[in-house]
């Protein structure tokens, strides 16, 4: 079955939000756009690129379908034939007082595909028609779950030039390695300065296989202590990225996804959601 990019639009502008970003990621990747419409009412294909307010002349690969019932089932269904969702956090209603939609967070629980958020309030740097990352920020604790959110997105990097930055927020002397595989930097005031460079090259190695032999991408590795969501927007600030890529373990209940969160309500660029399978 051929790849497809799917980009599900209800005719609000907060959703065609993300229609830039998902015609660029189809087109960086060869792969289909694949646009989906949820409504009860008869459309033509006319009709229906003309109340997405699409202009066809800007599309090539692409298929536009609509289909009626509950937009979460629709777009659940579609997605396990897709190899990324691209969607607005926010919809026809776009209350921007919540996090986002509850399509949206229903997809993105359900869903076991990569999910790009693209905010009202996004920031895209957009390009003669295209956005492209230049500034790619993917934070790592160590973790081998963590370090799943590589593939999805390299597969996208590695089609631009974009710097790669990955952030380690590691672990306090007392906060213990709960998860088989894991890999942090010593504790801060007790690592040697001239240690760095191989423990870098290390965690590199074990967390970025995609990345061996590949001359043309630029990656660097940095490291922070304290509070993942704090340490994440501030760097994210600090360092102008425009995309963020987070692995987490798929769910938004209480309590739960606590740094997606906050990363989700502070940062405004594209954030790229991997969900974490223990069972690779």
């Amino acid at each position: 079955m051929t790849e497809k990019v799917l980009l599900p639009l209800d005719g609000s502008e907060a959703s065609l939000k993300a229609f830039i970003p998902a015609k660029s990621i189809a087109g960086l990747l060869g792969l289909t756009l694949y646009i989906l419409h949820v409504c009860d009412e008869e459309l033509s294909r006319r009709e229906l690129v003309e109340k997405l307010c699409i202009k066809p002349e800007e599309l090539e690969c692409f298929v536009i379908s609509r289909r009626t019932g509950s937009p979460e089932a629709a777009i659940l269904e579609e997605s396990r034939n897709s190899s990324y969702i691209v969607m607005g956090t926010h919809g026809s209603t776009c209350d921007e007082s919540l996090r986002m939609g509850s399509t949206t967070e229903e997809v993105i629980e359900k869903s076991l595909k990569p999910v790009l958020l693209i905010k009202p309030d996004t920031c895209l740097n957009v390009v003669n028609g295209q956005w492209i990352p230049h500034r790619a920020l993917i934070p790592l604790n160590g973790a081998p779950g963590s370090a799943q959110a590589l593939a999805p997105a390299m597969r996208i990097l590695a089609k631009t030039a974009a710097q790669i930055e990955l952030l380690h927020i590691f672990r306090e002397k007392t906060e213990p390695i709960v998860e088989e595989g894991s890999f942090s930097a010593p504790y801060y005031e007790d690592y040697p300065q001239h240690e760095w460079p191989s423990w870098s090259k290390e965690f590199i190695k074990r967390f970025c296989p995609v990345m061996e032999n590949r001359n043309n991408i630029k990656m660097s590795v940095s490291t922070s202590r304290g509070d993942p969501a704090e340490q994440i927007t501030a760097f994210a600030e600090k360092n102008s990225n425009d995309f963020i890529a987070i692995a987490w373990h798929g769910t938004m209940s209480q309590f739960r996804a606590m740094t997606l969160k906050k990363v989700l309500s502070d940062s405004n660029c594209p954030i790229m959601l991997i969900r974490i399978n223990y069972e690779m």
